[in-house]
């Protein structure tokens, strides 16, 4: 079998040719960026609470845009002003091409934003809503601004944004030890959403973002969970002796796919039923090696995985009803090599993983049959990616300041910002569009 399935793969790698095809340190065009203004929200009432609502909103809706890469946000000086009729000619002039106007009317315990979207080069209203925001000013009230940033960069672009998402990660202690943390997508609201001070990793939300399934050693052997974000109810997705790893949802929530050990001493992935836990299939029989992190295609028909039936671990696509592996990282026969970790975009375009570039680990994107490879990072040792929602932009965790910690890359502009400070983390998880709907 071994055998049979090294003939089919390296051909594969062969077809993809050598370095000539291998897009390495790909130079990023920014291009050009429309100017988007955000004036400070017009306020419809009175009151201090009232102001520092809209400053808060205005705060998060002005990074926000700024985050997703797709404007270039201007200065605005006090001069300028949405209040009455749109002087389309005054924005113009600042170089505008969106002008974002917010209104924020009282009461400040349930505040109603209207926002609107202004085409300054064609002098018209794109579109317009108001959105009720919630009375808890705290948490609540950043996911409503990101939500509203979102429906701001689809209305310019048609696109999906990615404001209104978390990054679930491992973060290491001091000791050794390590527990999940949570962070939304602008890098503001961290907080610890594990207590096991044991070694845990492998975070993966559901497609709500409601829960999250990952892997702890808090029995003494490395287990999958499943923990409820909104009661904190844990319970065990599976622990057959061995180990257990890697615990992923498909896109539509109805099944897990997770890596545990078979009869022969390795680990291969599985698929159940994820409200039953019932009706494991195997998917992958790797023989000799192991098979692990799956990660699921955006209909759920296909897994692309890390395998070591290579040697080194290697990077793999396969149908989930049947058929053979595909070798999609770069292999090539008595060279070293190592690619691991792989995700799928949302957009069914491209897999990220980390694979091993001149004797380091960097982020690598290919398209689903292994074609036009392209190595995003140069910069440190950069590993475990993952992609947004959007398809766009790609978190990960880097040496470049010395220590493993989490950054967030546009993989069409090739800028790159700091998503936490100062501490060692690693193994991030971009969740999808919170409150979208789904479990």
């Amino acid at each position: 079998m071994l055998a049979a399935f090294v003939a089919a793969a390296v051909p594969l790698r062969a077809q993809q040719g050598g370095e000539g095809q291998v897009r390495l340190g790909i130079t990023y065009k920014p291009g050009y960026r429309p100017g988007l203004a955000l004036p400070p929200s017009i306020l419809g009432g009175t009151g201090s609470d009232l102001a520092t609502v809209a400053a808060s909103i205005d705060t998060i809706l002005r990074r926000d845009l700024d985050y997703s890469d797709r404007f270039e946000i201007l200065p605005v000086p006090d001069s300028l002003h949405t209040s009455g009729a749109i002087n389309y000619g005054l924005w113009n002039q600042l170089g505008a091409v969106w002008l974002v106007a917010t209104q924020l009317q009282g009461p400040a315990d349930r505040p109603l934003l209207r926002v609107s979207l202004h085409d300054v080069v064609y002098g018209n209203l794109r579109n317009v809503q108001a959105f009720t925001l919630p009375a808890d000013h705290g948490e609540a009230l950043r996911m409503a601004a990101h939500r509203i940033a979102d429906s701001v960069v689809n209305w310019a672009t048609g696109e999906r944004g990615m404001a209104a998402t978390r990054i679930a990660f491992r973060r290491k202690e001091g000791d050794g030890a390590s527990d999940l943390f949570m962070i939304d997508s602008d890098g503001a609201n961290l907080h610890r959403v594990t207590h096991d001070s044991s070694i845990v990793y492998s975070p993966a939300f559901s497609p709500g973002g409601t829960k999250l399934l990952f892997v702890s050693y808090v029995s003494g052997q490395p287990e999958a969970y499943e923990l409820d974000l909104s009661t904190g109810r844990r319970r065990t997705v599976s622990a057959v002796p061995g180990v257990n790893l890697t615990p992923v949802f498909r896109p539509d929530g109805a099944k897990i796919a997770v890596a545990r050990t078979v009869g022969g001493g390795g680990t291969d992935i599985f698929e159940l039923d994820a409200a039953s836990l019932s009706g494991a299939r195997r998917i992958t029989f790797t023989d000799p090696g192991d098979a692990l992190n799956p990660s699921y295609s955006p209909d759920g028909q296909r897994i692309a995985y890390t395998s070591t039936s290579l040697g080194e671990p290697q990077v793999f696509v396969q149908n989930i009803g049947g058929g053979g592996p595909g070798l999609i990282s770069r292999y090539v026969y008595g060279e070293q090599g190592y690619a691991t970790s792989p995700d799928w975009s949302p957009r069914g375009d491209r897999i990220v993983y980390q694979g091993w570039v001149d004797g380091v680990f960097q982020i690598v994107t290919v398209n689903p049959d292994g074609s036009d490879r392209r190595v995003l990072t140069l910069k440190g040792s950069n590993e475990d990616p993952a992609f947004a929602p959007d398809g766009r932009h790609i978190v990960f965790s880097s040496t470049r300041e010395g220590y493993h910690a989490l950054w967030v890359l546009d993989t069409v502009t090739g800028r790159v910002r700091r998503l936490a400070e100062n501490h060692i983390d690693q193994m991030p998880a971009w969740s999808g569009t919170i409150g979208a709907g789904g479990s």
